[in-house]
């Protein structure tokens, strides 16, 4: 199966002309960087694998797809500290900042990036979605898919900076914030429709990296397993949890963002960054998971299948320094990587934003104010919640000791005139709250029985 290239790397610095000082690409470049792409699935896949378009899910489960993520950054985060070299993310540490510019190695000179990575934290924002800034609408072997939300990288970066001001966390050349969204959400670079210029979840992309206009580095990465005509299916889930093809793209992006995280950094003269060249590359297995599922790499002791890297020193793609090279596949550019006089990581933190919508959670429940006589106008309270619902009302009628509770007829306003048929009932209200990623109900004590 031939696989693309994993680059949007506009190297609009060099086609356009931003150049630093020294010659080198221009620091800063407020562009997408390195994207993973989509690879080429068969046609018939593609017409098998129709898109969904209601309900926010996160593989099987949101909890367990954001515990195995957090798990994997806290895996790579412990592993950094073993004298081993051991993994993919290894392979960066031949790179290194301050050596002279359009070099290809570093040659014993500048600061070398270190395999020093730690995890930060995590936030999970329940908060709705805003309106829609794009529309990811694609047709795939016949078979339509659309999102009924689509995001654009402009609303993406506004949460980010607003995560961060809540969380306080720092913001450095060091720091990378990755920001997850769920099945059904699709990712646009522009507000519009999805097009050649316009490249989203749908059509192009399964994850990227870039930087905010004050020099927040962030990547975007959408629920993988999820998108439409498994263009970003891996292969293997040894993870298990739904987030394996999450998984294999949070590993690209992290090392693009190691060693160009600015967009002056490390990249091959086409622009492919160091994890473009070795898209879906996976190289040899190593083992068989528990489920059953291949590995190529074991961090901190948990079994996972991600893609190599480009070593500039072996020419090829790597699971581990000293391990087997594998040539970069053909259509995926090629080396060397080169330097371009600008920012590496040679430390890093990472941090995960969830920004998966929450159903509401009700925090006081409503209550009904007013006489219970026939005549008299009951009204209900809304009650507390979580996450701006919109609300219903339904008015109950119940026997006298408050139970077996029944609908009123056509009662749904927020108030109730009580009426004949309602003497020696007691009468109750459900307030459902409602909002795009469900609904909950919550129903009111009981008022005293009503009199004629």
């Amino acid at each position: 199966m031939k696989i693309f290239a994993a680059c949007l790397l506009v190297a609009a610095a060099v086609a356009l002309g931003l150049t630093t000082a020294n010659g080198g690409a221009a620091e800063s470049v407020h562009r997408t960087l390195g994207a993973v792409r989509h690879r080429h699935v068969s046609a018939a896949h593609r017409m098998a694998a129709p898109r969904k378009a209601a309900g926010f899910t996160c593989g099987s489960s949101c909890s367990s797809y954001e515990l195995a993520i957090n798990k994997y950054f806290t895996d790579v985060a412990a592993a950094s500290v073993a004298a081993a070299t051991t993994n993919v993310y290894d392979v960066a540490t031949q790179y290194c900042g301050g050596v002279a510019t359009l070099s290809t190695s570093c040659g014993g000179g500048g600061t070398p990036i270190a395999y020093n990575s730690a995890f930060g934290g995590a936030f999970v924002d329940g908060r709705p979605l805003p309106a829609s800034g794009c529309n990811d609408a694609v047709t795939i072997g016949f078979v339509s898919h659309a999102d009924k939300y689509c995001l654009t990288d402009a609303q993406l970066q506004t949460e980010i900076e607003s995560v961060i001001t809540a969380k306080k966390w720092p913001t450095d050349s060091t720091k990378l914030f990755f920001i997850f969204t769920p099945a059904n959400v699709g990712v646009c670079q522009y507000p519009g429709n999805a097009s050649n210029t316009n490249a989203c979840t749908t059509n192009v992309f399964c994850a990227y990296h870039s930087l905010t206009q004050s020099n927040i580095i962030y990547a975007v990465e959408p629920d993988d397993a999820q998108i439409p005509g498994g263009g970003c299916d891996p292969g293997q889930a040894p993870v298990g949890s739904g987030a394996d093809a999450t998984i294999s793209t949070i590993s690209h992006e992290h090392n693009e963002a190691i060693t160009d995280p600015l967009g002056g950094g490390w990249y091959a003269a086409d622009g492919s960054e160091n994890g473009d060249l070795c898209a879906y590359n996976f190289g040899t297995p190593t083992g068989t998971a528990l489920n059953g599922q291949l590995y190529n790499q074991v961090i901190n002791g948990t079994d996972y299948w991600l893609q190599q890297e480009y070593s500039n020193a072996d020419s090829g793609c790597l699971q581990q320094p000293g391990g087997t090279v594998s040539p970069v596949i053909n259509g995926d550019g090629a080396g060397p990587l080169v330097y371009r006089g600008g920012t590496v990581m040679t430390t890093n933190t990472a941090y995960a934003i969830y920004w998966i919508p929450a159903v509401p959670a009700r925090t006081v429940l409503p209550k009904i104010s007013g006489t219970p006589k026939v005549g008299k106008k009951l009204t209900a309270s809304r009650g507390a919640w979580t996450y701006s619902p919109k609300l219903t009302y339904r008015w109950l009628r119940c026997s006298s000791t408050g139970t077996l509770c029944k609908a009123i007829a056509k009662a749904t306003g927020s108030s109730h005139v009580l009426v004949k048929l309602d003497a020696g009932h007691r009468i109750a209200v459900r307030v459902t709250a409602t909002n795009a990623a469900g609904s909950v109900s919550a129903t009111s004590a009981p008022t005293r029985a009503v009199k004629k």
